[in-house]
């Protein structure tokens, strides 16, 4: 068995549950998250080689679930358009839902792709904007744009959840932690 094999192994066998809750977080569902995990590790080891520690094919493939996710997404040509009027609409108090949680986590799937991959970086990762910057390849100051017009968009449809995009810029002690519901397959 060759070395990059033996890595895809030990990956999966011991972090493959965490890389498809991070799929799940983005997703919003089973068969979406399996099919980008697939993606994202096709991606990393198409070629019979890739990252040959176990760490460093975990943030290889990490990055590639980003990067899948948001070029699907943006490849999609034929997908439902969003009526402006849905932006206006208040859902009920979020703290009716089993759990602000899970609330969250629906409001979260209801964003378009980028300003979704900031938002679970920010909130599930805890990564600070420059960071969530350099992982796509956008500035800083995008990402921050990209953050607070999320939040504005959950608080104008499903109320506050207490997230606040000023906390990005250094990476902020107390914030809201995004965690998969039900991660396990």
């Amino acid at each position: 068995m060759s070395r990059w094999s033996e890595t895809l192994d030990a990956l999966m066998r011991e972090r493959g549950r965490a890389l498809y809750g991070y799929a799940f977080v983005l997703t919003g569902d089973a068969a979406d998250a399996d099919d980008l995990l697939q993606d994202a590790l096709v991606r990393a080891f198409k070629r019979g080689r890739g990252p040959e520690d176990v760490a460093a094919a975990h943030a290889y493939v990490k990055r590639a679930i980003q990067t899948a996710f948001i070029d699907t997404h943006r490849r999609t040509s034929v997908r439902p358009r969003r009526d402006g009027r849905d932006a206006d609409r208040v859902l009920q108090d979020p703290t009716t839902a089993s759990t602000t949680r899970d609330a969250l986590h629906e409001a979260v799937l209801s964003l378009p792709p980028r300003e979704r991959a900031c938002i679970v970086m920010r909130y599930f990762d805890g990564l600070a904007s420059p960071a969530i910057a350099e992982e796509l390849g956008i500035s800083a100051g995008t990402v921050r744009g990209y953050l607070t017009s999320a939040i504005e968009k959950l608080r104008r449809t499903h109320g506050d959840f207490g997230l606040d995009p000023t906390d990005a810029v250094e990476g902020g002690d107390e914030h809201v932690v995004i965690t998969s519901k039900g991660g396990a397959r």
